[in-house]
């Protein structure tokens, strides 16, 4: 008889060993389902404050911003400014020509295709490549208004016609409005030009070389 109760004590023992084994399993097993869903939120909302700035055109940098509206400005008027040096920085040889607009059109929408085909029926690229002539920009500012969408863009950029013997000086005025689209290779802000139209384009003076 004593060893009948010993054994059902020992049973009970066990049962309770595997009760109390059973309720540590569930706590760890809760404890990192926890963490890893806490993790995953504080990743996913770090990623939402990433930006990419692009390096002269070259490589990504990777950007993290506080404030998300500082950010989206950011990579606006970076967009925007890598556009303008895609399409207006123009050197005399026709494959270079074509291949830098092409990649301006990958940040823009037809009206860029549209606006240098106007500029090819006037013999403008035709020009730039017999006389021998390079046109360079510099952008001065980009102005954003971030309370509208699409956002509303204007920029105020110097450009040069530089030939053998002068440089002329021309502002350049444009504007456009932004849309969000999504990211890739080509187009790293997830951003698109639309109604890009050139405002003023007048010569300011020019010099001998």
């Amino acid at each position: 008889m004593n060893k009948l109760i010993e054994l059902n004590k020992d049973i009970e023992k066990s049962f309770r060993g595997m009760r109390v084994l059973s309720l540590v399993s569930i706590m760890v097993s809760a404890i990192i389902s926890v963490g890893g869903m806490t993790g995953a939120l504080i990743f996913a909302e770090r990623q939402r404050h990433q930006v990419y700035v692009l390096d002269q055109g070259k490589s990504l940098l990777l950007a993290l911003q506080t404030d998300a509206i500082i950010s989206k400005e950011l990579e606006i008027k970076d967009h925007v400014s890598r556009f303008h040096e895609l399409f207006f920085n123009l050197s005399p040889q026709a494959k270079t020509i074509n291949e830098n607009l092409d990649r301006a059109f990958n940040l823009a929408d037809e009206s860029a295709y549209k606006y240098s085909q106007d500029l090819a029926a006037k013999g403008y690229y035709s020009r730039i490549i017999s006389a021998n002539m390079t046109q360079q920009v510099i952008v001065d500012s980009v102005v954003v208004s971030k309370d509208i969408y699409p956002y509303e863009v204007r920029t105020y950029a110097r450009q040069y016609v530089i030939r053998e013997s002068a440089m002329t000086e021309y502002t350049l005025v444009s504007t456009c409005q932004l849309i969000n689209t999504a990211r890739s290779e080509v187009n790293p802000h997830g951003l698109l030009m639309e109604r890009f139209t050139v405002v003023e384009n007048e010569p300011t003076g020019t010099r001998k070389r």
